[in-house]
């Protein structure tokens, strides 16, 4: 298996997490959702075990996926995108229903960016 490509289990996972909706826009999706690394796993992969936990990757449909990839700015902002070195369950997400920090287990914590 290639370094940090996530297996069949956490695709499982997230895509349970998600609730067949887009976890960044909420639109439901019968099928055709695709699974984001919100800390990319680079070239050649990586070591780190976390870029292939359930909480490095959102459920999302081909559009949200696109977006995230061209305004790569406000993904880093919202938590869609997760800074190298930076540890990806401590990293607050803007979903469609809310902030989040997401768990290696597949949950999701409710979080108040004010504290």
């Amino acid at each position: 298996m290639a370094k940090g490509k996530f297996t069949e289990k956490t695709r499982e996972l997230i895509q349970k997490r998600a609730d067949h909706r887009c976890e960044i826009c909420g639109i439901r999706m019968a099928y055709g959702g695709q699974i984001h690394h919100r800390q990319p796993r680079g070239m050649g992969g990586s070591r780190n075990k976390e870029i292939a936990s359930p909480a490095n990757g959102i459920y999302v449909h081909m559009n949200c996926h696109a977006m995230v990839e061209s305004i790569r700015s406000r993904a880093y902002t919202l938590g869609w995108l997760v800074h190298r070195g930076r540890s990806i369950g401590s990293q607050e997400v803007r979903l469609w229903d809310g902030w989040f920090l997401l768990t290696d287990d597949g949950l999701r914590l409710p979080y108040s960016p004010d504290g």
